[in-house]
């Protein structure tokens, strides 16, 4: 490259520097934390929001109706630093929503108690080393919903609960696309109200599925019946599942099913 081209290059590269930011949340301060979210939301660039190391987040009021933290539209980053953030209402919420047009990557955090599920995407997500935990569902038909990219490693939905399901339901319901690496789904339940409903205290998918080095132990689904229910991951529908699934066959069972 010569020394010209480089000049010229070098004002773009200012720029787009100049497009990404990082916000510090102070410990407890969950206020900061929505606020910081929604400045993200009306920037083009990144946003990196960090929060205290080893931090609790304890929310107590709805962002947005049926939401604990507002709905992510722009590009996030939240380092979490072994952070938890845990919902405190009587309100039922899920703790986070990304919408068709945003990207966002959790890193190191915990987030726990969402009342009506704990996840929903539409867009794209990503998890490294993070734990769902304590959530259950008074509405929803599942802890994390996806209908859009989701990718996670070294992470864990556990402990989490829907009954009775009034639908089609499971622990994670799929219908986009999830890869889940080094990842575990254990202590679960799923109870569905009717036996014609389908019900995984695993994974229900819809969609793509793609597992490596995934672990599921101790989950339960039940419906009244046998033959749509299972502990493991059911595959309905057009529903695919690639990737090391041969370990998880050995213990729980990945059933493909038409409807």
């Amino acid at each position: 490259m010569t020394p010209h081209r480089m000049l010229l290059l070098a004002p773009g590269l200012i720029a787009l520097a100049a497009c990404s930011r990082t916000i510090d949340i102070a410990d407890h301060d969950g206020k900061a934390l929505a606020a910081a979210i929604h400045a993200a939301n009306a920037d083009a660039g990144k946003t990196t929001i960090r929060l205290a190391k080893r931090g609790m987040y304890v929310i107590d009021a709805p962002a947005e109706p049926g939401l604990l933290l507002p709905s992510v539209r722009g590009h996030i980053e939240i380092q979490g630093n072994g952070a938890e953030i845990r919902a405190y209402t009587d309100q039922p919420v899920a703790l986070l929503q990304v919408e068709t047009k945003g990207e966002l990557r959790l890193q190191s955090l915990s987030l726990a108690e969402g009342s009506d599920g704990a996840i929903r995407n539409f867009g794209e997500l990503e998890f490294e080393r993070v734990s769902i935990v304590d959530s259950s569902a008074q509405r929803a038909n599942a802890i994390v919903l996806n209908h859009g990219t989701l990718h996670a490693e070294d992470s864990r939905i556990a402990y989490n609960g829907l009954s009775p399901a009034l639908r089609d339901a499971g622990t994670v319901l799929n219908y986009g696309r999830i890869e889940l690496d080094r990842s575990a789904i254990h202590d679960n339940y799923t109870l569905g109200k009717y036996p014609s409903l389908a019900v995984a205290g695993g994974v229900l998918n819809y969609g793509e599925l793609r597992v490596d080095g995934l672990t599921m132990a101790n989950n339960n689904a039940d419906n009244g019946g046998d033959l749509l229910s299972t502990t493991g991951i059911l595959n309905l529908g057009n529903g695919r599942v690639s990737g090391d699934i041969a370990s998880i066959r050995e213990t729980l069972p990945v059933a493909a099913l038409g409807r």
